[in-house]
């Protein structure tokens, strides 16, 4: 039977989703659920095929399909149309594809028609959408192109509708953006839209008036043209009440959250495209305070989804019994971790905060902890050190290769029982600062000094210090280097080390490079939670990334004068009596701090053997079918690989299947935050600033705007700009050396980038929720630290 080359949009479904593509079917379903749509055609997926086939010289014009197409635009009444790609993988949960085809609109006649259609079909293979098909890991081979042909719309109005708050993922809200003419110029970003939440009752909650800017109208003999209106019209609030009630017909209609073109045209409203919602956060949840304020802290240690592998051998088996031990050990106090992934088959689908509760035992902790004598050794000197460092170096030295299947699956669960051993050393030794920070609080208090607590806990006693110092000398010895530097600009991470070993006098950096990654190679470069990630010892890309940033000698500078000396210079402060007790109060909290950061680094020793062990399972699986690729591993159950006798007993069943559609989910949901930033943040606006959060000191500073999403960018910093970043982990320290100022979207005044700021006496705004959105590179800002604002410079 021979297949259609065209189809009328009412028969375009996701039925047929590979012969219209992706654009067409959602068109088609909403015909179905009853919306006004312009009517159209499809150019169907098949003809695309068939014309490719027939080579790429070959023009529409003059063939059999073009007579095909010209029919169906003629049986339109061969009206001005608009002229949409419709790819294949176009307009589905998680690949929005938003931009990256082409759209003609006002196409008139024949001849413009078909090469609108060419023009559409080119644009499957243009590099932004190769590039935007390669970061989603979708197959280029299963790709095809439709094109739909519809009747142009001469709109008074036109915008977009989101079904839910793109923000905050409330699920009663619909937010409708719009401005007068074509859409066009809101779904491009021209224009300052008019921005209006309406809730489930259709009342208008909220609306922000857009500016007077560039509207583009139709041409009546074809094509557009932009204006530029002296005035700003608005939607009456009974049309948008009208958008409202459509957009939630169609989501009801669709059962998911609907991203939805509109317009209005001679009072109708007429339905132009709808497609689901990509990066939405979870609805947002009713926290209690404690929750709001521990959550943060927790929340940045996942800059990325974590896989079910990571989830269940590492995070549920090893992290969260060593924190939740730590707590109760201290402080008596209980956490319950058992529900704060949820999970649909394995996939981690949202963070939830949980609340840490006092048990029966937590006035006997407290008070234990208060009148304890510290111990009188280093943590580094006690035997359940010893013991941790044996059990990492033999499971560091085991060669993967030749270990049995229950050997290789026993790894992660060897790893996370001996970290319960870091557990023990940091109650025993963390406890030992609550009796000097209690002091040191009341203290400061009564001085009126409280401020200060936070400053006077910095301390350069921590191994995360001490990279830092090998990394700075490092990034000298390169310098002084003659052309080393240059061959650190000119090569690829991976062939640098060959690279400075071919050049005799620049052997003494590989040395240097080799030992540091020997002694420092298991830290993280993702977090401490997420073991899929290779360390700086697995892709050493982040180090040399660093030694870019540095060569140039660019480094904070440091304040004279510490903040205790500051501090004891006070006259109450630094009496006789008081001096010598703070200065001990101070070393115990400092004590604390560098048990608590060097413990972090501790845990990481076993990651890279975690890694390997892992990817050698799937390695075996993959050899033995029993997965589509090595990577599925990572969305295979725990318990499943440890109670299997052997690689064979996994293969040949619904394993490759099974892990493959979690692989898709979990993708899937990649670029969706974890946890609505309503529930974690105050997102109500502040006049006259750009964004709020959490001050965290250091004043005020002004600069422009580097955005830094992963260490990948680390170069890309320049000295005496701000840092906007997601989350930090010790791996980002050395940038706060050439930062102004740092302004990041998770954590609190007790997250990793608010401690490293204060040390380096730079501004730093913690919980902005949407910080690397909002702000732009090269935007010049001021960042205000102590009272937690991002302003503009002239509000400044």
């Amino acid at each position: 039977m021979e297949k259609p080359q065209i189809l009328p949009l009412a028969l375009a479904s996701q039925d047929n989703l590979n012969a219209v593509g992706g654009k067409a079917a959602g068109l088609g379903e909403l015909i179905k659920l009853g919306e006004n749509v312009p009517p159209g055609f499809v150019v169907t997926t098949d003809a695309y095929e068939e014309f490719r086939s027939a080579g790429s010289s070959t023009a529409l014009s003059g063939t059999k399909l073009a007579e095909v197409i010209g029919a169906a635009y003629r049986e339109q009444g061969s009206p001005l149309v608009a002229v949409r790609s419709s790819a294949t993988a176009e307009d589905l949960p998680g690949s929005a594809f938003a931009g990256q085809q082409e759209t003609y609109l006002g196409i008139s006649g024949e001849r413009q028609l078909f090469r609108a259609v060419e023009d559409c079909w080119a644009s499957l293979y243009s590099d932004r959408a190769r590039a935007y098909r390669r970061e989603r890991k979708i197959d280029e081979s299963v790709m095809s192109m439709g094109v739909v042909v519809q009747s142009m719309v001469d709109a008074e109005f036109a915008g977009v509708m989101f079904t839910a708050d793109p923000v905050t993922g409330d699920r009663s809200h619909i937010v409708v953006e719009s401005n007068p003419g074509l859409g066009e110029a809101v779904v491009s970003g021209m224009v300052t839209a008019d921005r209006a939440i309406i809730d489930s009752k259709g009342r208008i909650i909220e609306r922000r008036a857009g500016l007077a800017g560039t509207v583009i109208k139709l041409n009546s003999d074809g094509g557009t043209r932009n204006e530029t209106p002296k005035e700003n019209h608005q939607l009456s609030e009974e049309s948008l009440r009208k958008i409202a009630e459509a957009g939630v017909r169609i989501r009801e209609g669709f059962g998911r959250p609907m991203d939805i073109e509109w317009a209005v045209a001679n009072g109708d409203l007429l339905i132009l495209q709808a497609r689901p919602m990509t990066a939405l956060p979870p609805a947002p949840r009713n926290i209690g305070p404690l929750a709001r304020k521990v959550a943060p802290m927790l929340y940045e240690l996942l800059p990325q989804r974590p896989t079910i592998l990571e989830t269940e051998a590492w995070i549920d088996a090893g992290i969260a019994p060593l924190v939740a031990g730590m707590l109760h050990g201290i402080t008596g106090v209980r956490v319950d971790y058992s529900a704060w992934l949820k999970r649909e088959n394995g996939v981690v689908t949202e963070f939830i905060p949980v609340t840490p509760k006092p048990s029966a035992a937590t006035p006997r902790k407290i008070v234990q902890a208060l009148i304890q004598k510290p111990p009188t050794r280093s943590w580094r000197k006690d035997p359940l050190y010893d013991e941790y460092l044996r059990n990492c170096q033999q499971l560091n030295e085991l060669h993967l290769a030749d270990l049995s299947w229950k050997e290789l699956s026993e790894i992660p669960s060897r790893a996370t029982t001996g970290m319960q051993l870091v557990t023990e050393l940091r109650v025993k030794y963390l406890r030992q600062a609550i009796p000097a920070g209690i002091k040191l609080i009341l203290v400061l208090a009564l001085a009126g000094r409280l401020s200060q607590f936070a400053s006077l806990s910095v301390t350069a006693d921590t191994e995360t210090h001490r990279i830092n110092d090998a990394l700075q000398r490092m990034a000298e010895l390169i310098a002084e280097t003659p052309g080393a530097a240059q061959l650190l600009w000119d090569t690829e991470p991976e062939s640098t080390l060959q690279a400075l070993r071919s050049q005799p006098h620049m052997e003494e950096i590989a040395d240097h490079i080799d030992n540091f990654l020997a002694r420092y190679g298991h830290r993280e470069s993702a977090s401490l939670l997420l073991p899929r990630a290779a360390t700086w010892g697995d892709d050493p890309t982040p180090v040399f990334n660093l030694l870019r940033m540095l060569i140039d000698g660019t480094g904070a500078e440091v304040a004279e004068k510490d903040v205790l000396e500051n501090l004891i210079s006070h006259s109450l402060l630094g009496s006789r009596w008081l001096e010598p007790r703070i200065r001990r109060w101070v070393k115990g909290l400092r004590g604390f701090i560098s048990v608590r950061e060097d413990t972090h680094f501790e845990i990481t020793r076993t990651m890279p053997a975690v890694r390997s062990a892992i990817k050698e399972m799937g390695r075996r699986l993959h050899d033995a079918s029993a997965l589509e690729c090595p990577g599925d591993i990572w969305f295979v159950n725990y318990d499943l690989l440890r109670r299997a006798p052997d690689v064979a007993a996994l293969s040949g069943g619904q394993l490759a299947l099974i892990a493959a559609s979690r692989r898709r989910r979990h993708d899937e949901l990649a670029g969706a935050p974890m946890i609505s930033p309503a529930t974690l943040y105050d997102l109500s606006p502040v006049p006259g600033a750009l964004l709020h959060g959490t001050g965290s000191g250091g004043g005020r500073a002004s600069g422009s705007v580097r955005i830094i999403n992963s260490p990948e960018e680390f170069e890309k910093l320049l000295p005496g700009e701000v840092l906007v970043c997601p989350a930090t982990n010790p791996s980002w320290t050395p940038l706060f050396a050439r930062a102004a100022a740092v302004v990041v979207n998770h954590g609190s005044a007790a997250s990793h980038a608010a401690i490293v700021a204060r040390e380096y006496r730079i501004p730093a705004v913690m919980g902005c929720a949407n910080a690397t959105t909002v702000l732009a590179n090269g935007q010049q800002i001021i960042v205000d630290g102590d009272r937690g604002l991002v302003l503009e410079p002239e509000h400044g």
